[in-house]
């Protein structure tokens, strides 16, 4: 099978026909799910009937959590599906905040044992290191949703230690995706300290320094309270939700 870019996406992604039969993946859904051939049967029975619904809907509506089995067990995701004009259906699964809270408890006992045994544990510093990089995707994973959008929901809570994990690799992949708009949505944020503000605030200045617009989405009443500056400072857009955005793009964009 000829791989598509899609195979480079950081989380599980896929491309279906019209019959959903899955005609390419990402190689992060290659590891969960090994070389799929059908999408229904990587779902766990209570899923199907819900996945199926989201298939044959044409419109673009909000992610649906189903759960996934897997060789080491179930994964629960939100999946964002979108329809091509070859008939071709795109997938992406957006890991729950149990899955990355896994992923934080395996690195902090990793990092734990190596202040330990330094010399013993070199193979498990390398996966520890993994982690941390996977922790970065699924704390503000980068989507491609078409049109020139991208979609970054934030996960968890927004303080200084995450905006240095993360930061690097925000910026990066919105470059590699050469976006013209890029959505940042607060629905599944806790917390925003005062360090999370200001990162907010330095990301929306890198990107108009690219040429790329901004706008916040799913904000909550206590994070009003830390963002309200940065409306008046920078003249911040914010919208309601991730459709009321896509409700108002204009249709010619690319």
């Amino acid at each position: 099978m000829t791989r598509s870019p899609l195979a480079e996406w950081p989380l599980p992604a896929f491309q279906l026909n019209n019959s959903f039969e899955v005609i390419d993946y990402s190689f992060e859904a290659e590891q969960l799910f090994g070389k799929p051939v059908e999408f229904l049967e990587l779902l766990d029975e209570g899923s199907r009937e819900k996945a199926q619904r989201m298939l044959t809907t044409q419109a673009e509506n909000k992610p649906v959590e189903l759960n996934f089995i897997t060789t080491a067990g179930f994964f629960l995701a939100d999946v964002y599906h979108r329809w091509n004009s070859d008939f071709s259906l795109n997938l992406v699964l957006v890991p729950k905040d149990g899955q990355m809270a896994a992923i934080t408890a395996q690195l902090v006992r990793l990092r734990s044992r190596l202040k330990e045994t330094d010399y013993e544990l070199l193979k498990e510093k390398e996966h520890s290191d993994a982690l941390l990089d996977k922790v970065r995707e699924l704390s503000a994973p980068c989507i491609a949703i078409g049109n020139g959008y991208v979609l970054i929901p934030l996960f968890g809570n927004l303080n200084s230690e995450k905006v240095e994990a993360i930061r690097p690799h925000i910026v990066n992949r919105i470059y590699e995706f050469d976006a013209e708009t890029v959505i940042v949505d607060l629905t599944a944020m806790g917390t925003v300290t005062q360090e999370g503000a200001s990162y907010l605030e330095s990301l929306v200045k890198t990107l108009r320094v690219m040429g790329i617009d901004a706008v916040i989405t799913g904000v909550k009443p206590d994070h009003a309270q830390k963002l309200h500056v940065l409306k008046s400072e920078l003249n911040l857009r914010f919208a309601a939700s991730l459709e009321a955005v896509l409700s108002k793009a204009p249709s010619n964009k690319r």
